[in-house]
């Protein structure tokens, strides 16, 4: 365990041990400190309440949008636009998992669409 020494003369975790501790990859001497020490606590608490920020402010700050995702979903996008967004796709597990649910079939709405396809049929042979 490295140690530091702050201004109240105590020793405490240095910044890389704070970042591991935040991320959840304290070994048990990092653990162990933390049981008993309030500020090392207080700095942990601190970090992880920014990164929480900084991954809501941030999340898919850089990806397509979803109307972007659905267009790619329906092969609507020019094959330049489909394949850079099939690169991002594919780096990116936020809009994976979206275009991953945007594919999945759902059997009801699979079975209204074709009740209206047939009803559709039905009323112009009818006419």
């Amino acid at each position: 365990m490295e140690e530091e020494q702050l201004s109240d003369g105590a020793t405490h975790l240095s910044g890389s041990e704070i970042v591991a501790a935040a991320d959840g990859e304290a070994d048990e001497a990092i653990v162990d400190h933390l049981r008993h020490c309030e500020l090392c606590r207080q700095r942990v608490a601190a970090l992880r309440a920014m990164q929480q920020a900084l991954r809501r402010r941030l999340y898919r700050a850089l990806c397509p949008s979803t109307e972007q995702l659905a267009d790619y979903c329906q092969g609507l996008l020019s094959p330049a636009q489909q394949a850079l967004l099939a690169h991002h796709i594919a780096s990116c597990p936020y809009c994976s998992a979206e275009v991953d649910l945007m594919l999945q079939r759902d059997p009801l709405i699979d079975r209204l669409l074709l009740s209206d396809l047939l009803n559709r049929r039905v009323l112009r042979y009818l006419r």
